[in-house]
């Protein structure tokens, strides 16, 4: 068992090593650190422009593209990996370009980011999938090792804008309009920190282009090749009644739209919520209290290496505890940390120590893959994940109308309170809809 679990470990490690390279698609994600830095940018050329509406543009944007790339899973039971890796890929290289040139222009900058997010949301549904189908016996462990590179590479936002972007620590400055949101009403007006920001996109694009080449040669099969390797595998064993058994049983599967389809659905919703104010609220809702950017971009490093190392441990305890008991508890710690985090303002250490401990949270979704597998069986199971998926739009749209339209309405706890409402109620559908035994029993068969 032990050289079993060893050659397991060595597959997986080098196969998310591979596939390292599309763990930048948590680049898109990490947006929300240095993103102050290009609306400054922006409003240096044309200061007619709405701080408070680019806040709303373009996260809603790039929350759309993702959740509209989300759904086309369906496409991988037919399209080879290596093809959707390139075009993806070097999608995602091209509109960096396109903001470094075209840096200074409000509808450029928020249709690529925009396009960049569609790209990315491809490539983690097709290659979350393949991770799950790789890990066999442990897929949430899998899942566990691909989700901390997918989470390391959200370091790189936070790394360019307290590294590159201001390494000088510059403090942004208050301006007088009609913003909607307190965090949005800081610019930073240093010539030195502002002509570094469109050269922050061509850093981006060539990091990307180095981790994006490894993976190309990792070759996978489509849904389809895998299916009928099965069916050639189990004719040429003679084994007729195993394969109208298996074709019974995917006839059986339950469907999307089913009430543990809506639990999972749910679920998401409030990992939407909690990932958005662990990685994005998280500088806004600090400059109220803590007039220091400097520590703030670098406990931004800290947050999301935090919760990369989160989601192997999620991805560990998916394959030994009980889903519904961790789906439980995830979502009532998330809404707890969150409310924590208007009392911890006053201590900048201690507001750091909650957003981090929240940031661990959004690994649930690492459970998410196999939880699909398991529940609902193999079919298209890209297509189903990336419908489920769909839920983290939902709940970053919700989080996007509270903190860019109605903050100002709202006091900092209201705030907070109501961000950890979907985490809470997702609580009840889980005790009721999910069980502890309940199998799709073509999602738990092993083909080795």
């Amino acid at each position: 068992n032990n050289l079993r679990w060893m050659v397991f470990s060595g597959r997986i490690v080098i196969l998310c090593c591979a596939l390292g390279g599309h763990a930048v698609n948590m680049i898109p994600f990490s947006y929300g650190m240095f993103l102050p830095y290009v609306y400054s940018y922006i409003y240096e050329f044309d200061s007619s422009i709405k701080m408070s509406m680019m806040h709303v543009h373009a996260p809603l944007c790039l929350t759309v593209a993702t959740g509209t790339a989300w759904t086309f899973g369906v496409f991988q039971k037919w399209i080879h990996q290596r093809v959707l890796h390139v075009i993806n890929g070097l999608g995602l290289c091209l509109w960096m370009v396109v903001m470094y040139l075209f840096g200074d222009n409000y509808l450029v900058i928020t249709l690529a980011i925009a396009l960049t997010g569609f790209h990315a949301g491809q490539l983690h549904v097709f290659f979350s999938q393949r991770v799950t189908e790789e890990g066999k016996r442990y897929p949430s462990t899998a899942n566990g090792f691909y989700g901390f590179l997918f989470g390391l590479a959200g370091v790189w936002g936070n790394i360019m804008s307290s590294l590159y972007i201001n390494p000088w620590s510059v403090a942004p400055v208050e301006i007088a309009s009609n913003l909607s949101t307190a965090g949005s009403s800081y610019i930073f007006v240093d010539e030195r920190v502002l002509e570094r920001v469109p050269h922050n996109w061509l850093l981006l694009a060539i990091v990307m282009i180095v981790l994006l080449f490894p993976g190309f040669f990792i070759i996978a099969k489509t849904a389809k090749d895998h299916e009928e390797e099965l069916e050639g595998l189990l004719e040429k064993s003679g084994d007729h009644h195993s394969m109208s058994k298996v074709k019974e049983i995917e006839e059986n599967e339950q469907s999307i739209f089913s009430m543990t389809g809506f639990t999972l659905f749910f679920t998401t919703i409030g990992i939407g919520t909690s990932s958005m104010c662990a990685f994005d609220l998280f500088k806004d809702y600090g400059l109220k209290k803590i007039d220091d950017d400097g520590f703030l971009n670098l406990a931004g490093m800290l947050i999301p290496i935090v919760g990369a190392v989160g989601r192997i441990v999620w991805g560990t305890l998916g394959d030994k505890v009980s889903l519904r008991t961790l789906f439980v508890t995830g979502n009532a710690l998330s809404s707890l940390l969150q409310a924590l985090m208007y009392p911890c303002r006053k201590n900048k250490y201690s507001y750091v120590i909650v957003t981090a401990m929240l940031s661990i949270m959004p690994g649930m979704m690492t459970l998410l893959p196999p939880s699909v597998k398991k529940f609902m069986g193999t079919s298209n199971i890209a297509f189903k994940y990336g419908i489920i998926l769909t839920g983290e739009v939902v709940g970053c749209m919700f989080y996007l109308i509270l903190t860019s339209v109605l903050w100002k309405y709202l006091s900092d706890l209201t705030l907070v309170l109501i961000l950890g409402i979907p985490a809470a109620l997702a609580i009840i559908p889980t005790l009721i809809f999910i069980k502890d035994d309940q199998t799709s029993q073509v999602g738990n068969i092993n083909f080795d």
